[in-house]
């Protein structure tokens, strides 16, 4: 059986040899610069030389590789996605976000959308490539992402700070996850501390710092909706439920106060309180004041 990565090659395959029997003038540079920017795709060179604009015969091949990705079966971007899945934590590559499955197996396909990492409206040439296609959550997928301001350098840059170059290049046979490599500060208006600019770039093309700020606003509500549910009757029995926090899967915890979010998260804005004594004392005066009641 074949694999879905075989399959998708198969489809852009086919489409190409379509393309040559159209017999357009130049259709050995289209077919040269399509096959060069996927020799060079994993290196990320400073810029790739197919372009829908080069030429009509470029902007047909374009069209037709684009058409054949919206026309994949759907049973192939499902095998592909519980193949990329497989043996691994279902979350999301760029902000971590639980996946949801139906809970019967642990093949179950996640209800993931297939992203392409270079979007196929402007790099047409990678819309049937499975190196650029990424199983992401609806809102990584669903964000208007701006690619043009964004060179496949600045991606290359990015991914060499994050220490992820080497996981991007071997995707989709390994995973890159880009929410595992970010640091966080719950002090800090920015979220997410980095002052790479690359980096910054790549945070803004998936919209993660407002993102994860969300997240972290809302994370003392779903905290207090736990010290509700336990028996905390001081500052010690408060601290250890805090370092116990640190420590657990909390998507797994308790279905009603999943987080379904990147774990990181929560474990900064827990240690925040934790070791700081200021705040872990205010957070046990309203301890208190729950007890009164």
């Amino acid at each position: 059986m074949l694999t879905a990565q075989e399959l998708i090659k198969n489809e852009a395959n086919n489409i190409i040899e379509e393309f040559k029997q159209l017999n357009y003038v130049n259709s050995e540079d289209v077919l040269n610069d399509y096959n060069n920017d996927l020799d060079n795709f994993k290196n990320l060179p400073e810029r790739f030389a197919f372009k829908r604009k080069n030429s009509d015969g470029h902007e047909k091949l374009s069209d037709m590789l684009i058409e054949g990705y919206n026309s994949l079966k759907s049973v192939i971007k499902k095998q592909y996605k519980k193949e990329f899945f497989k043996n691994v934590e279902k979350r999301c590559p760029f902000c971590g976000q639980l996946l949801e499955t139906s809970g019967k197996a642990d093949s179950d396909v996640p209800t993931a959308d297939l992203d392409h990492f270079f979007p196929k409206r402007d790099y047409p040439q990678f819309a049937l490539y499975p190196p650029n296609l990424i199983p992401t959550c609806m809102e990584c997928n669903r964000i208007e992402k701006h690619i043009a301001n964004i060179t496949p350098k600045d991606f290359k840059l990015a991914l060499e700070e994050l220490n992820l170059l080497k996981d991007f290049q071997n995707h989709p046979n390994s995973h890159f996850k880009i929410y595992s490599s970010l640091s966080f500060d719950c002090n800090n208006k920015l979220f997410i501390k980095t002052n790479n600019m690359y980096v910054k770039k790549l945070i803004e093309l998936y919209g993660l710092e407002e993102r994860y700020n969300n997240i972290k606003n809302n994370s003392f509500n779903i905290l207090w909706n736990m010290i509700c549910n336990f028996d905390i009757q001081s500052p010690e029995s408060l601290e250890k439920f805090l370092e116990n926090m640190t420590k657990s899967n909390w998507h797994e915890i308790n279905d009603g106060y999943s987080l379904n979010n990147s774990p990181q998260v929560w474990q900064e804005f827990i240690e925040n309180i934790l070791y700081d004594e200021c705040k872990l004392t205010a957070l046990w005066d309203e301890v208190k004041q729950l007890n009164l009641y």
